[in-house]
């Protein structure tokens, strides 16, 4: 069964498979990126300071290409 992200059966517990988006246009892009990146943050080690430059686009216009 499925729970919170995990898929759990009687002998494995392993995380559900993660569907990446290519393509960043827009502010709520790079939201949702930064959502899917802390929830595997701690399976894939990924530190607040890989995620520094991600987050940093979050601050300002919602162009990220501003």
């Amino acid at each position: 069964w499925k729970y919170l992200g995990w898929e759990i059966s009687q002998s494995t517990v392993k995380p559900q498979k993660i569907v990446c988006r290519p393509v960043i246009q827009s502010l709520n892009d790079v939201q949702k990126l930064v959502g899917d990146l802390n929830w595997v943050r701690t399976i894939c080690g990924i530190t607040n300071e890989d995620l520094a430059p991600i987050v940093k686009l979050l601050k300002g216009d919602s162009d990220i290409s501003s």
